[in-house]
């Protein structure tokens, strides 16, 4: 559990972008290319990315989080979790959809 907790930390640590469903405060593309940088500086193991990832979603992102997506992908990995929240949240512009989405840990 302490590894769990510093992990965490290191994660809220790094202040990763809220995505609330809008492209107002932040694309979908840049806020998923912000939490795989974050995992892949701080060494967030594959188990712990959807959990804080999912806490960094606001307004209509969560309430989707909360009454769907979460259900939806239940012990799912980050690659679920990016796919799911792209078929909700997209389609991502032209410049966008030629970032990669993966899991950082391959």
């Amino acid at each position: 559990m302490d590894e769990d907790r510093d992990a965490a930390f290191a994660f809220y640590g790094m202040q990763p972008l809220i995505f609330d469903g809008t492209r107002q405060t932040v694309s979908l593309a840049g806020w998923l290319y912000d939490m795989e940088m974050i995992f892949r500086t701080c060494h967030i193991e594959a188990r712990l990315q959807v959990l804080l990832a999912s806490r960094c979603l606001a307004g209509d992102a969560r309430l989707w989080w909360l009454t769907q997506g979460e259900s939806a992908i239940q012990g799912g990995s980050w690659a679920d979790f990016c796919a799911l929240i792209i078929a909700r949240y997209g389609p991502l512009h032209d410049e966008e959809a030629n970032m990669s989405y993966r899991d950082p840990n391959i």
